[in-house]
């Protein structure tokens, strides 16, 4: 059976447009960590009080933070901010045992939970209502390894996922916050998924081949429509991450097979991928990326002493990065 990513940094921006870092050190605590300011320096880090093994971030349609975690004996969990930017209610089950996550909102704000079950099965949960109550467990495939969920621009969710043999599939909602299509297979194999959206809103997927090691991606024809084929990148990963710049250009974040964080990127937005950028960092192994408020991408990463790292855009849109840094306390070192 395949083993699911790390997944072990998950990024939210608060309401007010600051960023918190939700992450795992080898010891298995979940601590997060949270600007002072938007775009501004950082608070320093602070436990959650739980064991986890990976962990994803929502935000509730009246911002408040929601994270979902899964514990080391794959309990899948969650916690909240009691009001948006605020403290956190406490550890809370959802019923479930899992291996991967991934969650977004629904058209409405209802936040929806994807997760690999501990069966191997792909498995959702929902909102009843915006900031609600949760629904329960419903089965959604038969098979699964990772799973990530995007946003088409008419507001329907679509999922990705790789069942238990690699292959890609895909599902999504038939109209808005409504019910699902059912399984569709994408081809290719791999042994990550990541999703982002075009600046015209067409979804494009992204996942690491399982044979060469190389990133592939297909993409939207036209927005909320159907897909045009798998084509490669000229990357070799073993971990990946999606965003979309401040101009729409979609940005691919991945850690290449020697450690080294590196990105690629649209020339325009919408458009063709250009060659490989800089090194970024090294001896880098799971990443997460974030938007500031200002539009600066940031990126987190488990690096050196797998202590938590991040590196960022020096203005919108733009490089080289900065500086590598590493924070401890208050002020990055």
């Amino acid at each position: 059976m395949m083993q699911s990513p790390e997944k072990r940094i998950a990024i939210g921006k608060n309401r007010d447009g600051r960023l918190e870092a939700f992450y795992i050190k080898p010891d298995g605590v979940l601590r997060h960590n949270w600007q002072n300011r938007p775009n501004s320096i950082w608070k320093g880090e602070v436990s959650l009080g739980v064991s986890a093994r990976q962990v994803a971030v929502g935000a509730n349609a009246d911002g408040r933070l929601e994270i979902f975690y899964l514990t080391p004996d794959g309990e899948v969990c969650h916690d909240w901010q009691l009001e948006p930017g605020g403290d956190w209610n406490g550890k809370e089950s959802l019923g479930a045992d899992g291996r991967a996550l991934d969650v977004s909102s629904n058209a409405d704000g209802r936040l929806e939970l994807f997760w690999v079950g501990r069966d191997g099965a792909l498995w959702h949960d929902w909102q009843l209502e915006p900031n609600g109550d949760w629904n329960g467990k419903e089965k959604l495939g038969e098979s699964a390894s990772d799973v990530a969920v995007g946003a088409n621009a008419d507001g329907r969710l679509e999922v990705f996922y790789l069942g238990a043999d690699g292959a890609l599939w895909h599902d999504w909602q038939l109209e808005p916050n409504g019910d699902w299509h059912g399984p569709e297979s994408l081809g290719g194999k791999g042994t990550q998924v990541a999703v982002g959206a075009n600046a015209d809103g067409r979804l494009e997927v992204f996942w690491i081949d399982r044979e060469s090691g190389r990133v592939h991606h297909d993409w939207q024809t036209e927005p909320n429509g159907d897909w045009f084929g798998a084509e490669a990148l000229d990357a070799r990963a073993v971990r990946i991450a999606a965003a979309q710049n401040h101009n729409g250009r979609l940005e691919l974040f991945y850690v290449d097979p020697d450690g080294h964080i590196r990105n690629t990127w649209q020339v325009e937005p919408n458009g063709d991928w250009g060659t490989d950028g800089e090194s970024l960092a090294e001896k880098a192994t799971d990443l997460g990326v974030g938007m500031n408020a200002d539009g600066r991408l940031e990126i987190f990463y488990f690096g050196p002493g797998d202590e938590i790292w991040h590196n960022w855009q020096p203005a919108p849109g733009r490089g080289p990065w900065s500086s590598i840094v590493h924070y401890e306390g208050g002020r990055p070192s």
